[in-house]
């Protein structure tokens, strides 16, 4: 039980071990890089929506001041005159068809959104062929 049965099997023993060690280093290594770049472009995807937010925001209150500002113009342009209610009435439709197009243009581009973590599964699927290759040569 001491001796193995046949010459050079606990050499080949250690080349499997010292093989599959190199392995799971060589995709502990990999898992690191790819949890690296996942975390860096899950702060870029935070940073641009952030940002993007920042700027909706911007856009819909300045967007509604100017509107707002329109809308008081032509009351006070037609306050005189008998077609007062018509004007009010045309700018409050105005504004439902402007909010119902907006709402209309959201969602299109929520449907539209972009693959989050792109590159990571790109990246991901790169070293699932590579370690397949691998792997296959080594059999």
């Amino acid at each position: 039980m001491g001796a193995p049965e046949h010459p050079g099997e606990s050499e080949q023993a250690g080349n499997l071990l010292s093989a599959g060690r190199r392995l799971l280093a060589s995709v502990w290594d990999h898992a690191g890089i790819r949890l690296e770049l996942l975390s860096l472009e899950a702060a870029e995807e935070r940073d641009r929506l952030l940002g993007a937010l920042a700027a909706i925001v911007a856009i819909v209150v300045f967007i509604g001041i100017a509107l707002a500002f329109a809308g008081i113009s032509a009351l006070l342009a037609a306050w005189e005159s008998p077609n007062r209610v018509a004007v009010a009435a045309s700018i409050a439709s105005g504004f439902a068809v402007a909010a119902a197009v907006g709402w209309f243009i959201l969602k299109h581009l929520l449907a539209q959104a972009t693959p989050l973590f792109r590159h990571s599964l790109a990246e991901w699927r790169r070293d699932v062929a590579d370690l397949r290759a691998h792997v296959e040569t080594e059999t």
